[in-house]
């Protein structure tokens, strides 16, 4: 074999490896790229190491956002990303905080004012979770110097306020004092929400905080309310209870006070093959001195605490006669105990500060139930309170703060704590 054919033998060998190295590394490119085809991943809700709330983007996403990466999500090809803003800023991410540990007069910003827009147009409510919400009380020790005292005051949020508005929707109503665990929700506006919280810097025996979470929801989502609901549970069981409610106490203190203005409806999710809803006060007692953990307004006798029902709350407080039946809850088809289905009674509305679903005036508090669907208890809280020096027999009719607690009911401006529980069909 001559020289030139051997050249031409090696060239052609080497142009075969050549030719089958680059086919080869060209396949491992396309596996390569393929790999990275496929791992794609929602944005969805994921739980960050630092024990909040966040979304999943990449790390290069989430940096780009704003975020701070806490954990992995979508088998590790993701970050947990988590979202935070400060006092006037704006996010429309899902899951946002709003933290303040301790609020200082002198440093941070008031009013201290988030906003919150769509992350999508198919975004219709927000969920607003108040994991901490520890703002000053409002009015509670008023003490009336008169034999009848027209509190307007008191309730009255006169230090701290939160606020939320959402153009083009009813404002919710404003609220202060302690909410921690408290919730809402609001429709997500076009123009954006606004949760606004209003400081007096000249009061600073309080130790302001708050842990605000924001979370949006598309339209039609499951765990989102249908109607217009300002509170929604979609747990068989639990608890309500009205903001500015201690839930961290066992006892219900004299200083308990519900706020002010408050209209609203609180609704539970009814649970698959349940067909009533029973409450009942989540702290009960029949020992005068230790109240219960429900009280709206004045008993509907004079000599001892009684239960109100139907057309006695009248939801106007009323002064000079003094009748304390300005606040009341309601719920469609109240009965006794949990009762049967189809019962139809006309005691829709609950006030004075015994717990109890009986027409006859009663001493004591009690299970009381419906059978109405949707579950749903609406608030409903006039902005006056009826109150004397000496509140108590006879006068309980016509004043709301008997604080000794006659046997075991509630302080009648404390507001309510109440456990539900569905039954069964």
């Amino acid at each position: 074999m001559g020289a030139d054919l051997k050249t031409i033998l090696l060239l052609s060998c080497i142009f075969s490896i050549a030719v089958a190295s680059n086919k080869t590394e060209n396949e491992r490119r396309e596996k390569a790229l393929s790999v990275f085809n496929v791992v794609t991943f929602p944005n969805s809700a994921c739980g960050a190491t630092s024990g909040f709330n966040g979304t999943c983007y990449t790390a290069a996403e989430c940096s780009s956002l704003g975020g701070t990466a806490s954990g992995t999500c979508a088998s590790s090809f993701g970050v947990c990303c988590v979202f935070s803003i400060s006092c006037g800023t704006t996010s429309s991410q899902n899951n946002t905080y709003a933290i303040i540990s301790s609020y200082s007069t002198s440093a941070d910003k008031d009013p201290c004012t988030y906003t919150y827009c769509k992350s999508s147009s198919d975004v219709c409510k927000l969920r607003i979770d108040y994991d901490t919400m520890v703002l000053t009380a409002p009015q509670t020790t008023m003490v009336p110097t008169t034999a009848l005292f027209y509190g307007i005051s008191k309730g009255s949020c006169y230090y701290d306020t939160l606020s939320i508005s959402s153009p083009g929707f009813q404002a919710p109503p404003t609220v202060c004092g302690y909410n921690t665990g408290q919730h809402m929700w609001v429709p997500a506006s076009d123009s954006c929400t606004t949760i606004n919280i209003d400081i007096d810097t000249g009061t600073t025996t309080t130790t302001r905080k708050w842990q605000i979470k924001v979370s949006q929801y598309e339209c039609g989502n499951m765990m989102a309310p249908e109607n217009d609901c300002l509170q929604y549970f979609t747990e068989s069981t639990g608890t309500i209870a009205t903001f500015n409610w201690d839930t961290s106490a066992t006892t219900v203190a004299s200083s308990q006070t519900h706020l002010q203005n408050q209209h609203y409806d609180i609704c539970i999710r009814r649970a698959r093959s349940s067909c009533s809803l029973c409450l009942s006060p989540q702290i009960t007692s029949t020992t005068t001195g230790t109240a219960g953990s429900y009280g709206l307004g004045a008993s509907s006798d004079g000599s001892a605490p009684k239960n109100a029902l139907g057309s006695t709350c009248t939801g106007v407080t009323t002064a000079p006669a003094a009748v304390g039946y300005g606040d009341y809850i309601e719920i469609v088809n109240l009965q006794p105990s949990i009762g049967t289905t189809g019962t139809l009674t006309t005691a829709n509305r609950m006030c004075s500060n015994i717990f109890n679903a009986i027409t006859t005036a009663t001493i004591a508090h009690a299970t009381a139930c419906t059978w109405a669907t949707p579950f749903k208890v609406g608030v409903h809280f006039d902005n006056e309170e009826a109150l004397k020096a000496a509140c108590a027999s006879p006068n309980l009719k016509t004043c709301e703060n008997d604080v000794a607690a006659t046997t075991g009911a509630g302080y009648g401006t404390s507001g309510f704590w109440l456990a539900y529980w569905q039954n069964t069909c």
